[in-house]
């Protein structure tokens, strides 16, 4: 296996660890020998990872992104992913800082949708997700509708997933994700994105009745399919 695949890490640091674990654990069952892999882990600070998750633009966070993916470039990575859906609002910026391609989350979990034949999906994201309509063109081409919370739901969503990244996430507010889950699906959703990566930490299948299309899991599968093509 002669390819290494970088990771930009650090954007909810457990799901990126997990991430990194979880693709090395399934290559290493199917393949002789287990990826090689360079996790480059951002320093984010708290007040920057705040003020994206609730919709606001960062140049610092921009930034830190341009550099964590031209240290991996550098160092030999062969195809760079980002465990995370609110920073591909600079996907188009990050590939030009690389020779090698970035592969995107929202892209391949579409893929996912429309390969499951889903017309309606509703979308659990960050703020800057849903205002910033990362998904909405990509399902639109692929011909499906999305379903989006209200303002006020969003807001304490973005709120959630900040306490989610500093482990204070309360019982009382999964139950409220939970609620706003079923209401996108009482508004026909067929499937809902976790189009956060650290949603699967508080939302799990057995909570609903309808499916859940985990963009992590999506994209860890990608990868997978990558590292063992020939």
């Amino acid at each position: 296996m002669n390819k290494t695949l970088g990771i930009v890490g650090g954007l909810g640091t457990e799901t990126s660890c997990s991430f990194c674990f979880n693709v090395n654990r399934q290559v290493k069952e199917i393949s002789p020998h287990q990826p090689h892999i360079i996790m480059d882990n951002v320093p984010v600070p708290k007040d920057v990872e705040r003020a994206i998750a609730h919709g606001e633009h960062s140049k610092e966070m921009g930034f830190l992104l341009k550099s964590s993916v031209r240290r991996l470039d550098k160092s030999g990575a062969h195809l760079i992913v980002i465990p995370c859906n609110t920073v591909h609002v600079f996907i188009d910026e990050l590939r030009q800082q690389s020779t090698v391609p970035l592969l995107s989350i929202i892209e391949e979990t579409t893929k996912e949708c429309a390969k499951q034949g889903f017309q309606k999906v509703g979308l659990l994201a960050s703020s800057t997700t849903v205002r910033q309509k990362l998904y909405n063109e990509k399902l639109r081409e692929n011909g499906m509708e999305l379903l989006t919370p209200d303002e006020q739901q969003q807001d304490f969503l973005s709120e959630c997933i900040i306490k989610i990244l500093n482990n204070r996430l309360e019982k009382e507010d999964r139950q409220k994700i939970i609620g706003i889950l079923e209401r996108l699906q009482e508004r026909g959703a067929e499937a809902i994105i976790l189009g956060c990566t650290d949603l699967f930490l508080a939302v799990k299948p057995e909570d609903v009745t309808l499916p859940l299309i985990n963009s992590t899991a999506v994209l860890q599968n990608s990868v997978i399919e990558w590292l063992l093509r020939e």
